[in-house]
């Protein structure tokens, strides 16, 4: 399964020095990877941004044999395009480990607002839904979320002695559903036994109608309150939309992870990453052209300056 976790760094020399002496693969995001220390000083320093956290790592990690050390590369690139898109990214894949994994070095300032990266829980909330997006839509594992669930400890008792209480039955007629609305939702529990009672701004409710008993889907799990219903609609109604525009004449042509298309997505990564890197460069020379504009400006008025001041002396005598 793949995992990613983020910590803070001082030093983001120190963060790529380590992650780059045992890189089989390395590619960068918005940088020539090759160049990234002083690309990430320079842009920290034309924004004033010397102090604090210099950057942040964050590490993606595979089940063994599950990729390649240059495909592990590829998702960590694509997993940058997903969480830092306007950051200067290094990501340096390491195979010293029965699991392949990613030091991907973000530096903390946004190249287009100077803002810092926010390193907190909703960050990191936010890279593991996005890392799990990238391994799903490769047919990569992703780690199971036990704490979507929430057991009673009657409910645990029960499912100890191999029975099914009347909230896991709840629970599996959700899951079996695929549902893009409330009302279809709703249409779908009927054939279980099951009504939705109340749906409010925040929270959804249900009752079992055999057992006469209710409960709010906070109660069930993540997965099965409001919010998280709302997810799985959006996703659903993704899905829906992606099978109608999908052209396979055959669906047991080839598998969406075989060789033709990983060579695909390497050739696609290179791209995105050959127009980053010259965007980056015409960044970098326009904001020179303007330094260069700047100081030129500013000898011109010295010298005006020093004219005007000669002039006057020359007057006085």
């Amino acid at each position: 399964m793949a995992t990613a976790k983020i910590s803070s760094s001082k030093s983001t020399s120190r963060a790529i020095n380590y992650a780059e002496q045992r890189a089989e693969e390395k590619s960068g995001l918005n940088c020539d990877v090759d160049y990234a220390k002083s690309s990430f000083k320079a842009t920290r320093e034309l924004y004033g941004k010397i102090g604090g956290n210099e950057g942040h790592v964050v590490i993606q990690s595979f089940k063994p044999g599950e990729v390649t050390p240059e495909q592990c590369n590829q998702l960590g690139l694509e997993l940058a395009e997903k969480i830092a898109p306007n950051h200067q990214v290094a990501i340096y894949t390491h195979e010293d480990t029965a699991h392949v994994h990613n030091h991907i070095v973000i530096n903390s300032v946004d190249l287009e607002t100077g803002k810092k990266f926010n390193n907190d829980k909703k960050a990191l909330r936010d890279i593991r839904k996005a890392n799990d997006e990238v391994c799903k839509s490769h047919d990569l594992s992703i780690p199971e979320k036990t704490s979507e669930l929430r057991y009673t400890q009657a409910e645990q008792a029960l499912i100890i002695k191999g029975e099914i209480s009347w909230k896991d039955s709840i629970r599996k007629a959700i899951d079996q559903s695929h549902a893009t609305s409330f009302e279809e939702l709703g249409k779908d529990l009927e054939e279980h036994g099951i009504n939705i009672e109340r749906i409010t701004d925040k929270t959804i409710t249900y009752r079992h109608i055999d057992e006469d008993r209710k409960v709010r889907g906070s109660k069930l799990g993540e997965h099965y309150d409001k919010g998280g219903l709302e997810i799985e609609f959006t996703r659903q109604n993704k899905k829906q939309r992606e099978h109608e525009v999908e052209r396979k004449p055959d669906e047991n042509s080839k598998s969406p992870t075989s060789q033709q298309e990983w060579d695909k997505f390497a050739t696609d990564t290179h791209k995105l990453r050959r127009d980053r890197e010259l965007a980056e460069a015409k960044r970098l020379a326009d904001e020179k052209a303007r330094r260069d504009r700047e100081e030129r400006e500013r000898e011109r008025a010295e010298t005006q300056r020093v004219i005007k001041k000669s002039r006057g002396f020359d007057l006085e005598l």
